[in-house]
C-alpha cells in the first residue's frame, strides 16, 4: 500500500509539474487566452482522426495491454463530438485502436499475435457555475475487441503456449461520476468527483481471478488431486468511491502536440477479492521455496480443511491510476510521428509471474512505451 501512495504522489507531483511548465508556454505563445464563454446559438463540432501507424514497443511483464518488445502496426479511429450553447458543455469522443505483431522468434503456432488492442467511449456533459467551474456528469467504458494471450509458458519443446489473459467484456469497466470540472483555459482541465460509480465486468469464469471478481464455487479436483471443474466467479463487480482526473492538451509549437491525462480512483467499499492473508501465510509456509505448483503445495490433511481450495476469500478497497503522456510531431500533412507512454497500477489486476510471490497472483505496476512512424487524416 506504500508503494502505491509514492506512486500516486509521484505520478501527480510529475504531471502537475509537467503540465503547469508547457501550459505556461502554450499559453505565452498564445497570448494566455482563456476558455471563451459559448455564444447563445448551438453549435455542434465533430472532430477526429483515422491511420495507421508502425511502431516500436516495450512492455514490462505486468503489462495486460502487451508483452515483450516488438515491432508492430496498429490501426487507429478516434471520432469526437461536442456540443457547447451557452453555459452548456457536452463532450462525447470514441477511441478504438488494434494492432498485430510478427516476430521470426515466436515459437509455437501464434506466429501473429496481438499487440494493441482498445475500446475506449467517452461521454461528460456541464453547466457552467462560474468563470472556471463546470458542474458535471462523466461517464466512461473500456473494453477491447479480442482475445489476449500471455506467452511466458513453454510446452517440454520450449514452443510458446498461449495462456488467456484478456478477452471482449473481459475485462470492462463502466464509470458514472457526478462532480466538478476546472477549466482556467482551453489548456488543463481538472475534474474531481466524490460519488464515481465504477462497475468492472469480466463474463469468462477463467478470468474472473485475475479481476478480483468474488468467488462463488470453489474449483473440484479428483482423488489425485487433478482438476475436474473451474471455479466459477461473479461476472460484475461493483465499487463507489472517488475519481479525478487531470488533462493538459496542446500544441507546444506548429508542428509539435503535447497530451497528458492522470487519472485515479478509490473505492470506499471492499469489493476486490484477494487471497486472504491467512491463505498466503499458510502457502508459503507450507511451499517455502516457491516452485510448486499451487495445488501441489499441500499435503492431503491440509487440502480437506474448509476453505483451503478457496482461492478469493478476502475483499479490499479497490484503487486505480493511470496516467498517458503522448508527443505527437508532425512530419508533413498526413506524417508523422509519435512517443506514448502508459503507467498503471489496479490493484483488482493481477497476475502469476513464475518466481515470484510464491506463484500466486498479485497486482504490480504495468508500464508500457511505444514509438510509432505512420499517417493519419484529421477531420
Amino acid at each position: 500500500m506504500k508503494k502505491f501512495y509514492i506512486l500516486c504522489l509521484m505520478a501527480m507531483a510529475s504531471s502537475l509539474a509537467m503540465a503547469n511548465e508547457l501550459v505556461a508556454t502554450a499559453t505565452k505563445l498564445e497570448k494566455n487566452k482563456v476558455v471563451e464563454e459559448a455564444s447563445d446559438t448551438a453549435k455542434w463540432t465533430f472532430p477526429g482522426s483515422v491511420g495507421l501507424n508502425v511502431n516500436q514497443a516495450y512492455f514490462s511483464p505486468y503489462s495486460i495491454e502487451g508483452s515483450g518488445e516488438s515491432v508492430s502496426m496498429d490501426a487507429f479511429l478516434n471520432l469526437n463530438a461536442n456540443y457547447k450553447k451557452k453555459k452548456i458543455l457536452w463532450e462525447n469522443s470514441l477511441s478504438a485502436k488494434y494492432g498485430m505483431l510478427y516476430s521470426k522468434e515466436f515459437t509455437g503456432d501464434d506466429k501473429i499475435r496481438k499487440n494493441v488492442d482498445e475500446i475506449i467511449l467517452n461521454s461528460k456533459y456541464g453547466y457552467k457555475v462560474s468563470k472556471f467551474w463546470y458542474a458535471s456528469v462523466l461517464g466512461n467504458l473500456e473494453t477491447q475487441f479480442a482475445q489476449g494471450n500471455d506467452y511466458s509458458l513453454k510446452d517440454d519443446e520450449g514452443n510458446d503456449l498461449p495462456t488467456m489473459i484478456s478477452h471482449f467484456w473481459a475485462p470492462a469497466t463502466l464509470k458514472f461520476s457526478l462532480g466538478m470540472e476546472y477549466i482556467p483555459n482551453k489548456y488543463f482541465s481538472a475534474f474531481i468527483s466524490p460519488i464515481t460509480a465504477r462497475l468492472t465486468f469480466c463474463r469468462l469464469d477463467e478470468l474472473g481471478e485475475s479481476y478480483g471478481m468474488e468467488l462463488l464455487k470453489n474449483p473440484e479436483y479428483n482423488a489425485d488431486n487433478k482438476l475436474i471443474r473451474e471455479a466459477e466467479y461473479k461476472h460484475l463487480r461493483a465499487e463507489l468511491g472517488a475519481y479525478f482526473k487531470l488533462k493538459s492538451d496542446f500544441d507546444i509549437t506548429k508542428n509539435l502536440h503535447f497530451l497528458s491525462t492522470l487519472e485515479g480512483f478509490y473505492a470506499y467499499n471492499k469489493a476486490v477479492s484477494v487471497y486472504s492473508s491467512q491463505y498466503t501465510d499458510t502457502f508459503k509456509e507450507k511451499n517455502p521455496d516457491g516452485k510448486l505448483e499451487l495445488v501441489e503445495a499441500f499435503d492431503e490433511e491440509f487440502m480437506k480443511e474448509p476453505g483451503n481450495k478457496k482461492f478469493s476469500d478476502e475483499n479490499v478497497h479497490g484503487w486505480y491510476l493511470k496516467w498517458k503522456l503522448e508527443l505527437l510531431l508532425k512530419v508533413s500533412k498526413y506524417m508523422n510521428v509519435s512517443f506514448k507512454t502508459q503507467l498503471k497500477y489496479d490493484n483488482a489486476e493481477r497476475k502469476a509471474v513464475e518466481g515470484e510471490n510464491f506463484g500466486l497472483p498479485e497486482a504490480k505496476v504495468q508500464f508500457w512505451e511505444t514509438t510509432s512512424l505512420g499517417i493519419a487524416y484529421t477531420f
